[in-house]
């Protein structure tokens, strides 16, 4: 009986923990439409791509479930992406489905600003690879009214450099 009590204790603080990252997946869902973009590896150029993505949370409010539509030159893209965060670590947790092939990454939340479902910011980072070298990755999005961006930045472990833009995408809400 302590040990269900002391657990009892416990528990409010996992879930204030988790609230500002819990609340940005809630206020991601809608109909969102835009651009995927791109930096070319070699020439460093931009390209865009249109995209589409229809995000809905779970009926417990933990896990964010996001249809993508996207058109890589020539063919249609479909890929779904689960989010949550990791009650037990607070780290946010993804899986990508696309084209029969999956994954599944951690990454370490470093900040989130959540003013109002319509103003938000969540910052994460993992380690990992990135033009097969080791790298260290950021990932940003921010909500800002009706639009919602994404960042995927990269620092090169192997050397001195800055973190530098690899894509994103510019979404603005369509429904909700």
């Amino acid at each position: 009986m302590k040990k269900l009590i002391a657990l009892l204790l416990f528990l409010p603080s996992l879930v204030q923990a988790d609230e500002p990252a819990a609340s940005v997946l809630g206020a991601s869902t809608g109909a969102w439409e835009g651009e995927l973009y791109y930096l070319d590896y070699q020439s460093g150029q931009r390209f865009g791509i249109p995209m589409r993505i229809d995000a809905e949370l779970m009926p417990d409010g933990a896990t964010l479930i996001r249809r993508l539509t996207f058109t890589d030159p020539g063919n249609l893209v479909h890929a779904v992406n689960l989010s949550t965060v990791d009650r037990d670590t607070g780290e946010l947790v993804e899986a990508y489905f696309r084209e029969g092939r999956g994954e599944m990454n951690r990454y370490e939340i470093v900040r989130t600003d959540f003013s109002d479902e319509a103003n938000w910011e969540l910052v994460y980072e993992q380690d990992g690879v990135d033009d097969d070298r080791p790298a260290r990755i950021r990932h940003t999005i921010t909500r800002d009214g009706i639009s919602m961006t994404s960042s995927k930045e990269v620092r090169f472990l192997d050397d001195e450099g800055d973190f530098f833009l690899r894509n994103g995408t510019e979404l603005e809400v369509v429904s909700q």
